[in-house]
C-alpha cells in the first residue's frame, strides 16, 4: 500500500506542477525510467538524498513523497499560514 501512495504522490506531483517525469529525472541526475519506476511503484529510490531532492522540487516535506503524510501540501501550506 505504501508503494501505491508514494507513485500516486509522485505523479500527483508532477502533473500539478506541469513537470515531466523526464524533466523530474533531468533534475535529479537519474534515467527517465528510474523515475518511471519510482512513479508506477516498482521501485523506490534506494539513495536517501532523492527523497529529500524530490521534496525540495516540488516544495513539500518528505513524509508527503513517501506516502507517510495524508495531509495534502496545498492545505497544509494554508493551515500553517494563518
Amino acid at each position: 500500500m505504501l508503494l501505491l501512495t508514494r507513485k500516486n504522490r509522485i505523479k500527483e506531483l508532477c502533473k500539478s506542477s506541469g513537470m515531466t517525469m523526464e524533466e523530474l529525472a533531468n533534475q535529479l541526475l537519474v534515467s527517465p525510467s528510474t523515475v518511471s519506476q519510482w512513479a508506477n511503484g516498482k521501485r523506490p529510490p534506494f539513495d536517501s538524498t532523492k527523497w529529500k531532492e524530490i521534496a525540495d522540487i516540488f516544495n513539500v516535506r518528505i513524509d508527503y513523497v513517501m506516502g507517510l503524510d495524508r495531509i495534502d501540501p496545498e492545505h497544509y501550506y494554508e493551515e500553517g499560514e494563518k
